[in-house]
């Protein structure tokens, strides 16, 4: 194998050409022309974007934690879009005196424009942005190796690169469609510097690539060996040796530390900010006189390579187009000022050409006060036209009253994970007696605010369908004995969420008295309940069989004992056609023979579930029906809170003509002669902004003025059948998912 991919990397090597990096090409040497650098100080600036996934268009959002403390602030979104982010490269770029722009993939995937495109407009943007190479990465497969392949060759006018994948089949030369629109690396002439770019794609959640045959046509090669090759390779060519990654964090501080020769890593895949850059040691991972390095021989022999452990700069820029990285890196290849400057006389090795000597790192968050590149939103205009007229994704679906958040403080179930899986467990056509979908399939909250389709294909981007199959009480505890491994290793915190099922996950041990069938494990699924038992309860001891064995076993919401799987028992589950196809290691799923795909996505089913929800303030009388409050005055609506009366006639704007965001207010005096409705006063505010923003833009003077009022006496009389998306549907925490330990 080794022999074979030596001889593979010099073919390639010949007829390998140094580009020029497309923004700065214009003031480049053309190939070939050499600029003595030698002893000289040199810097270069790296910019870095990853993890788009379709975020092309600006979109509503609420910044969390991680996201503030890296400079993405309250209140000034929408956030994101591709005009923004270009802006801000060739405005970075145009200050830089050397200047590279590289993506870490997963641009494909996450908002609708992917869905109705399949990832001609994200590549495109991307084209036009002048990156200078992108690593492609897991979501680019979400339509098939065929539909990557034709758009890349389409619209990519940058090299794609994944080194640690071979694509062609040496029985079949010329058959593999993605082969002919990837390679390993691509040499940079910036400026006479020589920056060599290695890729190195994902692994992690492209499991179905590690048996082989599989319908990707790859075969993947591991992560430091490969890496090493590559550097080895490519060290006699160029000065710097960057790899841009979609491996995740703690597969790029393996991959530094069990190598040798590597200047800079940039990596993606967990949609993280790391700033400033992490500094790896490489040859063994920790700073001292001698390390090593294990490498193949021809043969595939692993042998001892001594090195001098380095500093690599590791740094990831976040996701969904809120960030773009800059990295300012001062170079040399003068020995005398890389010993001085770590300390240590004799440590440069030639070898290593140039090295980073010095380094600073700045995050740029993406929001409203970012301008817009005109030509890429020229560019992308006629989209945003097409999917309006096409997708209708300004239909609203609901109203959410506050965020609804798709994680948990607890690390156990969420607001927005219960909303989904009760929607799959309860959907016409499924009802089974549980449902499961994968935590991380859930890519976004809906916003508090008016709740459109857009918001759902949002959070549900993957047009997965609902599978529903039989599986024994075995295989269930299988089932989450996997996801309690899973979920330790994330922090303790859940990879799944379900419906129909009381689930504790013990994390740090297993108590052998819920589980005694296992034994020297340090994470399972303690105890796992589905359905209910006919008997009552007021507390756990009530549901027996003892005490010290009942714990969890009452709801007392419902004051029923819950059901304990039994081994030998047989259950239906509903879950992704993803998950019951192996994605992200499920392989009990993936071998069960009595699976059947309803082909309901379930996407649809989670909007359904949300439309048929009552209004906000829906009164529930005794004999079952129910309604809004009648109302003549706002005054009748105070007992239920921060309620208004809702009637055509007696509304009105409460806020200058140019004033935004867009509030409305009971004209004073007026009434609604018992024919209004109690609505919630924020959903009337909300509502109507929306309206103002999509609507009345274009208008001035006495139009928007008509304009706004319509859009304030249109949201009041929506609001008084838009589904409240509260925990009256099921969007609440209620304690389903138990983590211990964490």
């Amino acid at each position: 194998m080794w022999k074979w991919l030596r001889k593979t990397a010099q073919s390639l090597g010949l007829a390998a050409s140094i580009a020029l990096p497309s923004v700065a090409s214009s003031c480049a040497p053309t190939e070939g022309i050499n600029v003595d650098l030698h002893n000289k100080s040199v810097r270069l600036t790296v910019i870095h974007t990853s993890d788009i996934h379709s975020r092309i268009f600006p979109y509503q959002y609420t910044p969390l934690l991680p996201d503030r403390n890296a400079g993405l602030q309250l209140g000034k979104g929408p956030y994101g879009g591709m005009a923004r982010v270009t802006h801000v490269v060739r405005r970075e770029r145009a200050r830089a005196d050397r200047s590279l722009h590289i993506d870490g993939g997963d641009i494909f995937q996450g908002a609708p424009i992917f869905n109705y495109y399949s990832g001609e407009a994200e590549l495109r943007a991307l084209s036009e942005t002048g990156v200078d190479a992108m690593v492609i990465a897991n979501h680019e497969f979400d339509r098939g190796v065929v539909n990557v392949a034709t758009q890349i060759q389409k619209w990519a006018t940058f090299p794609v690169l994944a080194a640690n994948y071979w694509t062609e089949d040496p029985s079949f030369p010329g058959t593999s469609p993605i082969n002919s629109v990837l390679r390993p690396y691509t040499i940079l002439n910036v400026r006479g510097l020589r920056v060599a770019v290695v890729g190195m794609a994902n692994l992690s959640t492209l499991s179905s690539i590690f048996e082989q045959p599989n319908r990707l046509g790859i075969l993947p090669f591991k992560t430091r060996d490969i890496a090493q090759f590559w550097v080895d390779f490519l060290r006699p060519q160029s000065d710097l040796v960057v790899f841009v990654t979609h491996l995740g964090l703690e597969s790029d501080e393996e991959m530094i530390k069990h190598t040798e020769g590597i200047d800079i890593v940039l990596g993606g895949h967990n949609h993280i900010v790391v700033a400033p850059p992490k500094q790896v040691f490489d040859c063994g991972g920790t700073e001292t006189e001698q390390g090593y390095v294990e490498i193949p021989n021809a043969d595939g022999v692993l042998e001892k390579r001594y090195c001098k452990p380095r500093r690599v700069l590791l740094m990831h820029s976040g996701a969904f187009a809120k960030f773009v990285g800059r990295l300012d890196v001062e170079l040399t290849d003068n020995a005398e000022v890389i010993d001085r400057n770590v300390g240590r006389p004799g440590f440069y090795d030639p070898v290593n050409k140039f090295e980073v000597v010095a380094h600073e790192m700045q995050i740029f968050p993406i929001d409203v006060d970012v301008a817009e590149d005109r030509r890429m939103a020229a560019m992308l205009e006629p989209y945003k036209f097409a999917l309006r007229d096409i997708g209708n994704l300004d239909l609203l679906v609901g109203y959410a009253p506050a965020d609804v958040r798709r994680t948990a403080s607890s690390g156990g179930d969420s607001q927005l994970g219960n909303l989904i899986a009760t929607s799959m467990w309860m959907r016409l056509g499924v009802q089974t007696d549980f449902s499961m979908t994968n935590t991380t399939g859930i890519r976004a909250d809906l916003p508090k605010g008016p709740v459109t389709l857009e918001n759902m294909f949002n959070v549900f981007p993957f047009d997965n369908s609902i599978t529903k199959m039989q599986l024994s009480g075995g295989e269930i505890l299988e089932l989450f004995d996997f996801v309690a491994r899973r979920s330790k290793l994330r922090g303790c915190t859940s990879q799944v969420q379900i419906a129909g099922a009381h689930l504790v996950i013990n994390c740090s041990s297993c108590d052998p008295k819920f589980r005694p069938d296992v034994v020297g494990v340090d994470a399972c699924a303690e105890q796992l309940f589905i359905g209910f038992t006919d008997k009552t309860c007021e507390q756990d001891k009530d549901c027996g069989p003892t005490e010290e064995l009942s714990r969890f076993a009452c709801d007392k919401r419902v004051r029923k004992c819950r059901n304990p799987v039994q081994r030998n028992g047989s259950y239906e589950l509903a879950t992704s056609n993803y998950l019951a196809g192996g994605g992200s290691g499920f392989r009990v799923l993936q071998r069960n023979t009595t699976q059947f795909d309803t082909k309901i996505q379930q996407r649809d089913a989670a909007t359904d579930f949300v439309r048929i929800g009552k209004p906000c303030g829906w009164q529930t009388t005794a004999d079952g029906t129910g309604g809004l409050l009648q109302c003549s005055t706002d005054a009748e609506c105070t007992p239920l809170g921060d309620y208004v009366c809702a009637c055509p006639e007696a509304v009105e704007v409460s806020v200058g003509p140019d004033v935004s965001p867009l509030a409305c207010a009971t004209k004073k005096g007026a009434t609604c002669g018992g024919l209004g409705r109690c609505v919630l006063a924020d959903c009337r505010n909300d509502v109507a902004a929306f309206h103002d923003s999509s609507d009345c833009t274009e208008s001035s003077g006495d139009a928007k003025v008509k304009c706004r009022a319509s859009a304030c006496s249109q949201a009041g009389e929506q609001c008084k059948l838009l589904a409240c998306v509260d925990a009256t549907i099921g969007a609440l925490v209620d304690g389903r998912q138990v983590m211990l330990g964490r």
